[in-house]
């Protein structure tokens, strides 16, 4: 019997080469996890040279942080996120005419507006797979199915009226290599001194934008400012943002010198978490949550706030609080710096991701997603 061809998928991402939010990261490791898959062909279209990603195709458009995306946005009364997404369409679209997929994978929710809209007027045959991410509350009206990387999401889509017929449970993979070694001593220094790091002392790392509103890096600062002394040393990794310089000046007050920033590339991101002791990230309504996923696989104690999400992405490898002001995280925190950090519980926390959320255990779903979307043409 001749086998079925693969499956051609075009896998956007607009912020890629450019931003270092989850699906920027979500996309290079599907690209490298599904690249031998014979029952899928995916090719990858950012909006910068990324250079993680094999045979990525850049894309000529406005990024978001780009001094024209802003004025533009301004003028039409838009944010330059949506400028973007509009600009990334029109640099995409002769390729979606030439040489259209079978399955377009997307996260850009404007972007896929108007991409359904093309579809619908030019008699286009290709799917759409929304990942849902973000996540979006919007009706999925613009999308043939949708990726919820969490029961949660799903749950409240159903409950708002969503077809469960057109969704599919499966979360994010992560890249893991093929053995674990727990970090030893040397290790640590190496990785401190490469990011600059007091070489002595406890390290507590947080990954995540500088952000007030959901990341909540402003309670994170206040929560380690309140430990008693000895605190540890507070490592902030992660893209800047509007609150930005207004959160560096309050871990410049509340830290004093026992803190630092950095926003590092992906290769880097290794040493970051070899440089630490335990982790924190005290979101609230995060759609995922990668970076806990990357914390427990490195072996490190972690602490979270305890909401649904969490619940399913952390699990019991780590400490889940309620976290609603300084007095609760700074408790919380008590209770992460009194976890063990020998390496035989470093292994049970890597190989509690591993077995979840490993590539080699959700590759076979995500062809078969793949493959399911393109078959409902």
């Amino acid at each position: 019997m001749t086998p079925a061809p693969p499956v051609r998928v075009h896998l956007v991402c607009t912020g890629l080469g450019h931003e270092r939010r989850g699906f920027e990261a979500f996309t290079r490791a599907c690209a490298a996890a599904l690249a031998a898959e014979p029952a899928v062909q995916l090719e990858v279209f950012a909006g910068g040279r990324d250079g993680a990603v094999a045979g990525e195709e850049v894309v000529a458009n406005l990024p978001r942080a780009s001094r024209r995306a802003r004025w533009l946005g301004g003028l039409l009364r838009r944010d330059p996120y949506f400028i973007e997404q509009g600009s990334f369409f029109l640099g995409y679209l002769p390729t979606l005419v030439r040489r259209p997929p079978d399955v377009l994978y997307f996260a850009d929710l404007n972007f896929g507006n108007v991409c359904w809209h093309w579809r619908r007027r030019t008699g286009a045959r290709f799917r759409m797979l929304f990942n849902n991410s973000g996540p979006t509350t919007m009706p999925f009206t613009r999308t043939d199915h949708v990726q919820q990387v969490t029961p949660a999401a799903l749950e409240a889509a159903i409950a708002r009226g969503e077809s469960a017929d057109r969704q599919t449970l499966l979360p994010f993979g992560i890249a893991l290599p093929p053995t674990f070694v727990p970090t030893d001593a040397a290790r640590r220094r190496r990785a401190r001194e490469a990011l600059q790091l007091p070489v002595d002392g406890e390290i507590v790392l947080c990954v995540a934008k500088l952000d007030r509103s959901y990341k909540r890096v402003d309670l994170l600062v206040e929560a380690v400012a309140a430990l008693p002394e000895p605190r540890p040393f507070l490592l902030l990794v992660g893209a800047d943002g509007p609150d930005g310089a207004g959160l560096r000046e309050l871990a410049r007050a509340r830290c004093g010198d026992r803190w630092a920033w950095r926003s590092l590339a992906s290769d880097a991101m290794g040493d970051a978490y070899a440089a630490a002791d335990r982790f924190a990230l005290l979101s609230h309504n995060e759609g995922f949550g990668l970076a806990y996923l990357e914390a427990l696989a490195a072996g490190l104690p972690v602490v979270a706030n305890d909401d649904p999400t969490t619940r399913y992405v952390i699990g019991d490898a780590g400490t889940l609080r309620a976290i609603a002001d300084v007095a609760t995280a700074r408790a919380a925190l008590e209770a992460l710096r009194a976890l063990p950090t020998d390496p035989r519980t470093a292994r049970t926390r890597h190989e509690s991701v591993r077995a979840r959320f490993s590539w080699e255990a959700l590759s076979p779903a995500y062809v078969a997603l793949l493959r399911h979307v393109a078959a409902a043409a």
